[in-house]
């Protein structure tokens, strides 16, 4: 089961914000946010996106859910580490103690391999704190791995999804 309302207390929202802005100034990203794994978007730093950040939450989270059934298939336990690189945009994006999705939104000014160094640093600080807020919320002992999210998620994925292509 995949908890969708979990709260987050004032000290956790500094540190998570604390990381997220080292992380985006070390990798010379343009925008970092953190996602819930029901596409809850839970903080956003740096340059303001183009785009509709509700629906962008929503896809990444049904992102994960589409390659964690790809990754089955390939028999791999899973795809924890998500990157779609365009000619002058690109994403990095990371499941973080399988709850949460860190997104790295870059351009051409910084390169994969510095993205992913970073990240890689970000995430288990984020890690560390994400524990620490599970525990006090007492997810510690919740089966929160499973993967399938429900027909009420998919419902609202394929909405979002729909509504973005509506000509």
């Amino acid at each position: 089961m995949v908890k969708g309302n979990w709260a987050l207390f004032e000290e956790d929202f500094w540190s998570i914000n604390t990381i997220l802005q080292s992380l985006i100034q070390s990798s010379s990203s343009k925008s970092v946010m953190l996602i819930d794994k029901t596409g809850q978007l839970i903080s956003s730093i740096g340059e303001p996106p183009g785009f509709d950040v509700t629906s962008f939450s929503s896809l990444a989270a049904a992102d994960f859910a589409a390659n964690q059934q790809l990754a089955d298939m390939v028999k791999e336990t899973d795809f924890s580490t998500l990157v779609h690189q365009g000619q002058n945009e690109s994403m990095y994006l990371s499941m973080i103690a399988n709850r949460v999705i860190l997104v790295i939104l870059f351009d051409r000014t910084t390169s994969l391999g510095l993205v992913r160094l970073k990240a890689r640093r970000g995430g288990e600080e984020l890690l560390t704190v994400l524990n620490k807020l599970f525990d006090k919320l007492q997810y510690k002992n919740e089966d929160l791995s499973a993967t399938t999210l429900g027909a009420e998620f998919t419902a609202e994925a394929e909405s979002e999804i729909d509504s973005l292509f509506k000509e």
